[in-house]
């Protein structure tokens, strides 16, 4: 089975953990609807006319012309919902039990990992802090970090120059990773554009997965798995928690 496949693979010390959105929603975080409604509700009655159907992105492009290009208040709203005391950290406490787990990417701009990690974790925001990390685990924030609001990729023109700058010494560095260890997904979807940007770019520019992908995702449908055989990507139907709960029991278990 997939899993007694990773416990192996985290015991063998062969694993990154890619970590979306969604496994931050047991802490309190807000999803991304929430963050688009949150930008909208910010707004006057006659600007919210300009919402209809769109995206995360689209809203947060929108609302930046809107304010002639300022991001302030864009960024108050994140900081708002984003930076406050999290409703619970027992599933990034136990991933930072388990030491052998000690590369994580993240797209999630939220501080729960370094509140789990004190100073046992190096957190990456951007290439001159590559040389400077050093401690047990490093994390790397490809997305941004609340509290550095110019290193916050969001709008559709920050994923634009985001997807263009892959040759730099962070994404060298990614790309070294995907190369050789065993990606594990947690908190996306299929259908999130991260996944979809990394299948289709960065995977490309290295050939292919060296080792095995898993995607960690609750009851996805059979279109979807369909998609995942495709790019020949393992699938665990689980909830990023009972996983994490589950494999730092295993990992205990044989320590």
């Amino acid at each position: 089975m997939s899993f007694e496949r990773v416990v192996e693979k985290v015991r063998d010390n062969d694993v990154v953990l890619w970590v979306g959105a969604g496994f931050s929603l047991y802490a309190g975080m807000p999803s991304a609807h929430t963050l688009r409604e949150l930008i909208i509700n910010s707004c006057s009655e006659e600007e919210k006319g300009y919402f209809n159907n769109q995206s995360l992105s689209d809203a947060a492009g929108t609302f930046v012309d809107m304010r002639n290009g300022s991001r302030n208040e864009l960024h108050q709203i994140l900081q708002d919902a984003i930076d406050v005391e999290p409703k619970s950290l027992w599933a990034h406490k136990l991933i930072s039990e388990i030491l052998q787990i000690d590369l994580i990417v993240t797209t999630n701009y939220d501080k729960l990992f370094e509140e789990s990690y004190g100073r046992e974790l190096s957190t990456i925001v951007s290439d001159t802090q590559l040389p400077l990390a050093n401690k047990r685990t490093r994390l790397y924030k490809i997305h941004g970090d609340i509290n550095v609001p110019e290193s916050i990729v969001l709008t559709n023109s920050d994923y634009t120059n985001f997807f263009r700058n892959t040759d730099k010494p962070l994404w060298n560095k990614i790309k070294t990773l995907l190369a050789e260890k065993t990606i594990i997904f947690l908190g996306y979807s299929l259908s999130d554009q991260n996944i979809d940007f990394l299948f289709d770019n960065v995977i490309k520019d290295i050939g292919s997965f060296q080792k095995e992908p898993f995607l960690v995702a609750p009851g996805l449908p059979p279109h979807i798995l369909n998609r995942l055989n495709q790019k020949k990507v393992n699938y665990i139907d689980m909830t990023g928690e009972v996983f994490i709960e589950k494999l730092h029991e295993e990992i205990k278990k044989n320590f």
